[in-house]
């Protein structure tokens, strides 16, 4: 599991305690380059170590425990150093239509830089964006257009590929290559989507699904009725396209109050419990098998209700 790499849900008390508990979180671009890199900084010191572990040992668990985000106009250059020079070696260039001109550019400056970066290119949702990435060097893909909560891209823009399909498609082509994984962003709005998910992908990247956790960013508010929330926007939200100087003339989702919930330790485990029980039905041991053994078939409307979907 990762938790996705937006301004309301992975800071760095949500990737410190995602990674403590086997997880990983992807830290989001939206602010200065100082806040990029003390989030980073932060993380690092609140990932539980083992005492006997040796100095490089740790270094090395530490440079791998989180993932950062740049973007690729603006500063991403100098983003990228900055976090470099700290300890950063995980890198999520995040864009909403990765198959473009300017992700390739940042991949080969990226690539050109420095020999030992893992970089995650996205968001993608066909087979010859997949290929396309990977011939220009990224490590893993990260598949969804349009399929988050919170998201308008296709209502707005009239512009998107449902989720399963895009997985499917773009599986087609990470298979081929066993040092590429597949990421799954979006349309998960309870355990069993995941299920279905990985299916085609390696890992699943929740958004919403976490908005409500204690340890995401924010602040909560309390009702006159004495419930709490939190805020949550999308990423192409005006809540995060307004957190530099200028106003946005065009934005791609949206920004709702979410009921403050439990910690994510208790998610996580309801997650890996319920995937257990997923492998259990169709006869598999693993994740590994449980993609050789799952099964899509169409239903009926009569059949999605009896689903509760």
């Amino acid at each position: 599991m990762m938790s996705a790499n937006m301004k309301t849900i992975t800071g760095p008390r949500m990737a410190a305690e995602m990674r403590n508990r086997g997880a990983l979180g992807v830290l989001h671009r939206f602010g200065s380059i100082e806040e990029s890199v003390r989030d980073f900084e932060d993380v690092q010191a609140d990932i539980e170590l083992i005492d006997c572990l040796s100095s490089k040992t740790v270094e090395r668990i530490l440079a791998n425990s989180t993932v950062v985000s740049i973007g690729v106009n603006g500063d991403y250059k100098e983003r990228f150093q900055e976090l470099y020079y700290i300890g950063a070696r995980y890198f999520c260039i995040d864009i909403a239509h990765g198959h473009s001109i300017m992700m390739k550019e940042t991949i080969e400056y990226i690539k050109s830089q420095k020999s030992d970066i893992y970089v995650i290119g996205g968001n993608i949702a066909t087979a010859q964006a997949a290929a396309d990435l990977i011939q220009w060097g990224v490590n893993a893909v990260k598949v969804g257009i349009g399929p988050g909560a919170h998201c308008q891209t296709r209502t707005n823009t009239g512009v998107g590929v449902p989720q399963l399909w895009a997985l499917e498609e773009v599986s087609s082509i990470t298979e081929q290559f066993s040092d590429v994984l597949l990421i799954a962003d979006g349309g998960v709005k309870m355990i069993g989507d995941i299920a279905k998910a990985l299916k085609f992908a390696d890992t699943v990247m929740l958004g919403s699904f976490f908005a409500g956790c204690m340890e995401t960013p924010g602040n909560v508010y309390k009702r006159a009725d004495g419930t709490r929330y939190k805020v949550h926007g999308g990423s192409a939200s005006g809540h995060n396209k307004t957190s530099g100087t200028l106003r946005p003339e065009f934005v791609e989702g949206i920004t709702t109050e979410v009921p403050l919930g439990d910690h994510v330790k208790f998610l996580l485990r309801e997650i890996k419990e319920g995937l257990q029980s997923a492998c259990s039905y169709v006869g598999a041991h693993n994740l590994k098998e449980f993609q050789q053994k799952c099964v899509f078939i169409p239903i009926s409307g009569g059949g999605k209700d009896e689903s509760k979907f």
